[in-house]
């Protein structure tokens, strides 16, 4: 066999899965509400044959989104999702043996993108109950120095927060140590508060955010990162020869056209999860409170949590199980969509859960 770089042998990668058609998918915090059937017929439209034929140009979609978070075109830089604006920041800035600070547990490609770049990985650990200390964070900032520190807000898989006043804090420590703040807003809309207004004033500070989730276009793989003009100047210089696909481009730029159906979208799932909080209180159930568009349910144990999402499976209902983490592995997590929806699910959620404590 030819041989690889010796740092990517153990770098863990988890398969994407397949035939997910058919099931309500309340596994990876998509959008499942979509979209009405004119905005539907609008989209098949535009894909013409000189559409197909034709690279994509990006200059208006530049435009828009300058438009839609209140900065200008040269602050922006596009990519094919907001993994890959995560990783062009550590293209441009990690080096092997830089250190690399993450919230544990967060979103897992900052921890792919830390051993692919062969950083030093420190974790700044949640403790029970979700409880995650500011204080913790600036500590590691000061002792560790680390070169770069990401931290997702609304953070995934634990939908918690850190308030936008520390938050500031941590983006003004960090800036004093030369720490580059990775903010990932990806969940942004079902949490309203942003940090974007920061980046002219704090360098340091790079704020990314994609299209898959409040959007509804995931599958389009479209996500983009803002920054200080220099900071974004050097973040292209990594970008491949077209940011994105024509599909992506066209698309965003219709959904940023047509923020009502985002809007529509996202009183569906507030609604969705009141509704879901609701019978969870009245079942006895605990839950923890997210700020996200998916919820942590607390079944009682790890093996339960698998079994459930063994159970549902059967019914054809995704969610996701079997969390790895201390402060996790009693949950199942569950992606929220409109009150029909999660009516489904709670019918058989009920159903198998009581059979579960039934049989125990």
């Amino acid at each position: 066999m030819i041989p690889v770089k010796k740092h990517l042998k153990d770098l863990g990668r988890i398969q994407n899965p397949v035939a997910r058609a058919g099931y309500l998918r309340l596994d990876k915090n998509e959008n499942i509400v979509g979209f009405d059937q004119a905005f539907m017929e609008r989209v098949r439209r535009e894909v013409t044959s000189d559409f197909l034929t034709t690279y994509p140009e990006v200059g208006p979609l530049y435009q828009r989104i300058a438009r839609w978070i209140g900065c200008r075109p040269e602050n922006i830089h596009v990519t094919a999702g907001s993994d890959a604006a995560i990783k062009s920041v550590f293209e441009v800035f990690i080096e092997p043996g830089d250190t690399v600070a993450l919230l544990s547990p967060t979103y897992a490609m900052f921890h792919v993108y830390t051993q692919m770049f062969q950083a030093h990985l420190t974790e700044i650990r949640y403790k029970e109950g979700l409880f995650l200390s500011t204080e913790d964070v600036v500590k590691v900032l000061y002792e560790e120095r680390p070169k770069l520190i990401c931290i997702a807000n609304p953070n995934s898989p634990t939908g918690t927060i850190l308030p936008p006043g520390d938050l500031r804090n941590v983006i003004a420590v960090a800036g004093r140590q030369d720490t580059i703040v990775l903010l990932d807003e990806a969940y942004y809309l079902f949490y309203p508060e942003s940090l974007i207004d920061l980046i002219y004033d704090h360098p340091n500070l790079i704020v990314t955010r994609t299209f898959s989730k409040a959007m509804g276009l995931a599958s389009a793989r479209l996500g983009f990162a803002t920054a200080h003009a220099d900071t974004i100047r050097y973040l292209r210089k990594v970008r491949p020869m077209y940011e994105t696909n024509a599909f992506a481009v066209r698309f965003a730029e219709l959904v940023l056209d047509n923020m009502h159906l985002v809007e529509r979208n996202l009183e569906a799932i507030r609604n969705g999860k009141e509704h879901l909080e609701k019978e969870l209180d009245g079942l006895g159930i605990p839950y923890f409170k997210s700020y996200a568009n998916f919820i942590l349910i607390d079944v009682g144990s790890f093996e339960r949590s698998v079994e459930l999402g063994n159970a549902l499976f059967k019914q054809k209902i995704l969610i996701k199980s079997g969390f790895k983490d201390d402060v996790l592995r009693n949950c199942i997590r569950v992606t929220i969509g409109d009150i029909e929806q999660i009516k489904f699910f709670m019918d058989k959620f009920k159903h198998a859960f009581h059979s579960l404590e039934e049989n125990a």
